[in-house]
């Protein structure tokens, strides 16, 4: 092993050179930030210590394998957004954007991949679909109210989901139906809402900010994964065959912009040396034709006034408004 000033140049097994520069520490996470690059030969690995080295001088970021998923980490922490705004961003990267593309490395993405995803999101929005026919399944029964039952709605539906946990249906760490995903069951929002804040005062689920309600820790009592998975019942789940559903060209072009915006921000900052997204081919929007109104007078304004009928109660109309002579 070689050293070379805060830097090093380390022989692989391969044969291979890794090469490796201490470059500080970031100031938000406190971590250390190390510069890394691999060569063929020692000459290579040289010319790799050399740039890394002046690289770290100038205060510049890793660029070599930093991911999306942290581009946009370190993007909305800075990003200039209104509080709704900021939570539609948020919902975007968490459900669509970072299962996608969160792991792949900044300087691997182009123009291409983009063109890939957006084309699958205009086929279906839903990233476990690849074209073949598939099952929803779901691990909480389809909620719904008794209304013979003197309880009210909202316990109806904790008690309901206290009893999954204890049984062991739920798993520690499982993610519970959102408040919209319940309502688009039937159940009202404000029931939903209540019951699931009950669930986390008596310390059974634990809500994560812009993330869901997930089931909290040592709650369950019984049943291994195995046989939960072997009494799994579809009926009873309100499991459904898939059926794609297309995102609008309106919401992709969204999340261009959110991706847009954090590439614009790398380039900036000196971690890429361009923006992929810049040769992305966008969805287009289609725009309803305008419908042409007619004009007083009219064809169609005499049918929209009820045809001859409507011509007499208008002729009556005026005749009322009429001043009496004096």
């Amino acid at each position: 092993m070689t050293n070379v000033g805060k830097g090093h140049i380390e022989r692989l097994p391969s044969g291979s050179y890794r090469v490796r520069v201490y470059a500080g520490t970031d100031p938000l996470t406190g971590k250390e930030i190390r510069l890394k690059a691999t060569a063929k030969t020692a000459e290579h690995a040289q010319a790799e210590l050399a740039r890394l080295l002046e690289q770290a001088s100038v205060g510049q970021q890793p660029e070599s394998h930093a991911t999306v998923g942290y581009l946009l980490d370190q993007y909305m922490a800075v990003a200039d957004l209104d509080v709704s705004t900021r939570q539609g961003y948020e919902g975007y990267i968490r459900r669509t954007i970072k299962p996608a593309l969160g792991g792949m490395e900044l300087r691997k993405l182009r123009g291409p991949v983009l063109d890939t995803f957006y084309a699958r999101l205009r086929r279906c929005g839903d990233l476990r679909c690849d074209g073949r026919p598939f099952t929803e399944h779901r691990n909480v029964p389809v909620l719904s109210i008794d209304p013979g039952d003197p309880r009210p709605a909202y316990r109806q539906i904790a008690d309901t989901i206290a009893e999954m946990i204890s049984s062991g249906q739920l798993r520690t760490g499982e993610r519970l139906p959102s408040v919209r995903e319940m309502t688009e069951g039937g159940l009202r929002p404000a029931s939903a809402r209540h019951a699931l804040s009950v669930l986390t005062e008596e310390g059974l689920i634990t809500s994560r900010q812009g993330r869901g309600s997930f089931v909290t820790e040592g709650t369950t009592t019984s049943g291994s994964p195995r046989s939960r998975r072997r009494d799994h019942d579809c009926a009873r789940e309100g499991c459904q065959p898939h059926r794609c559903k297309p995102m609008s060209a309106g919401t992709v072009r969204q999340i261009h912009a959110i991706l847009s915006g954090a590439f614009v921000t790398a380039v900036r900052w000196e971690w890429i040396t361009r923006n992929p997204a810049a040769s992305a081919k966008l969805p287009k929007n289609r725009r309803r034709p305008a419908v042409a109104l007619s004009q007083p007078g009219s064809e169609g304004h005499c049918r929209c006034t009820g045809g001859s009928s409507g011509t007499r109660d208008l002729s009556m109309a005026r005749g009322r408004n009429r001043r009496a002579p004096r």
